[in-house]
């Protein structure tokens, strides 16, 4: 099956913490994990994926590493090579 070239850009906000660790996941596939150590209420994070995917959907999300007790919430999803509609990412 042939690779497809996507950019994904979203932001990453967090509410209620300060060093919390989370993983960003599109489908299967880990795209980050990054531990929080700005003032949630001032400060967001871009992540930039550049990736080689198959053709097929993925949801993008993110999970919060325990014991943490921020909520993160993504935001502002840009792509380039690929559809997206609310968090679910169409590649093909």
């Amino acid at each position: 099956m042939e690779k497809h070239e996507v950019k994904l850009e979203f932001e990453v906000h967090c509410e209620g913490s300060q060093g919390d660790v989370y993983r960003a996941w599109l489908g299967k596939h880990l795209l980050s994990e990054r531990q929080w150590r700005w003032n949630p209420t001032q400060t967001y994070l871009i992540e930039n994926a550049p990736l080689r995917i198959d053709e097929g959907e993925y949801d993008l999300r993110l999970e919060r590493v325990e014991p943490g007790t921020g909520v993160f919430t993504i935001n502002n999803i840009k792509v380039k090579g690929a559809q997206v509609n609310n968090n679910r990412i169409t590649v093909g």
